[in-house]
Order: structure tokens, then sequence, then C-alpha cells
């Protein structure tokens, strides 16, 4: 039977809504059979600034700057699936998440093609109805596309993602949109289902002999040559 991994990971710098939301997607993904998850929050990590040193480049390895991203970048790389979850900053992401998203750039030179086929889903927590929860979704919609990550939004009415109106009430204003709520927990199982889809598919061409594995090399001569510019 095939198996895959869902990763969450909360973004919020506290400890309230957006950490129950995407446990509350975990437990959805997890009802769908062949499914493990597992849940990280950033909360209180020490996740420094991608500077665009460009040494992964010249070295060919990841990141070197040593803090806490490496933990949370070695379950991201084993894993199938993710759900991000972040509260609305200024119709934004947080500054926290962000950094862990510009942190994870040189697995495109390390492991080039490593997330294709893999599959992405987002969370956005805010105290108004609508205050800019779609539009902190789609930096993190942008982040799937940047690395070849299959974004959903879930199952039909949630478009780019799932919305959840707290009141500024944390977990409690969470749990009581029960709008919002259904649409996160139905996010969650459409990342498992679409996750669970896709490795099984691959994993039958592979038995037909048929290998899907490649390496998207196509800019590594010109980051490469930029690095030598400098």
């Amino acid at each position: 039977m095939t198996e895959v991994k869902i990763l969450g990971i909360s973004g919020s710098h506290r400890h309230g809504a957006t950490e129950y939301c995407v446990q509350e997607a975990l437990q959805a993904a997890a009802t769908v059979p062949g499914v493990t998850t597992e849940f990280i929050s950033l909360r209180g990590k020490k996740i420094s600034h991608c500077i665009h040193c460009n040494k992964c480049i010249k070295t060919n390895q990841l990141c070197h700057i040593k803090d806490d991203f490496q933990a949370v970048q070695e379950k991201f790389l084993e894993a199938d699936g993710y759900i991000l979850g972040t509260p609305v900053y200024q119709m934004n992401s947080t500054p926290l998440l962000q950094d862990f998203c510009s942190r994870l750039r040189p697995t495109y030179l390390v492991y080039p093609g490593h997330f294709a086929n893999r599959v992405g889903g987002a969370i956005a927590t805010g105290g108004t109805r609508h205050g800019g929860q779609e539009m902190a979704l789609l930096t993190l919609r942008n982040f799937f596309l940047t690395y070849e990550i299959l974004a959903t939004g879930g199952p039909g009415g949630n478009y780019c993602g799932a919305c959840v109106w707290t009141k500024d009430q944390k977990e409690e204003g969470a749990r009581d949109d029960t709008v919002g709520m259904e649409k996160v927990r139905g996010l969650g199982r459409r990342v498992a289902e679409a996750a669970l889809i896709l490795k099984a598919g691959k994993e039958t061409l592979q038995s037909q002999g048929i290998d899907l594995k490649r390496e998207t090399l196509w800019f590594k001569d010109h980051y490469q040559n930029v690095a030598a510019e400098e």
C-alpha cells in the first residue's frame, strides 16, 4: 500500500488560531488511508533571513547559515505534501514563514526537481472577516509554484485555500468560524488525497519501467554565471 506523509507548518509567532487550524487540517488528512502527518510550529524558532550570498550555488550545498532552519528543512524534504498556515500580517504571510520559505532556495541546486509532484495547500487566519486572508494565501501559493509544488485550494469553493475569521479570539475564535473550519478540514483531506494519488501513480509507472525522475537543470548554468559575476 502506498504511504504518504503530510507535513503541517504553522508560521505564527503565537500559540493560537493558526496552530489550531493546521492541526485540524492534519487530522482530516490522516483520515485518508495510507496517510501519516506531522506538525511543526515555527513559533520561537530562530530562522534567519536568506541574504542571497549565493554560497549554496558556489559550493553546491544547502544553506550554510546554521540555526533552527535545518531541522525543519529535513522534515520538509521528506514529506509528500504540505499544509502551511499563517496569520495575516499586513495582507501578507508572517515574516517568520517568509524567512523559512526563502531559505529553501538552495534545494533548487542541491535537489533539482525534488519537489515536483508534491502537493501543497495553505490556511490563513485573520481577525476580521475580509482581513487579507486571500492575499496572504497568494504569497504561499506563489511559493508552491516557485518550487514546482502542485498547489490546491481544497474542494470546490475553497479556490486558493482556507480562510478563517478568528475575531482575534485565537483558537476559540477559529473554532467558532464553522464555515472556515469546514474549509480547513476540506483542504487537509484534499492535500492528502492528491499526494496519495500522485505517489501511487508514480509507483505504478515505475513498476512498468517508466521512471519520471528528472533534474531541472536549465537554471543551474544561469545561477552559476550570476555567482561568478559577483
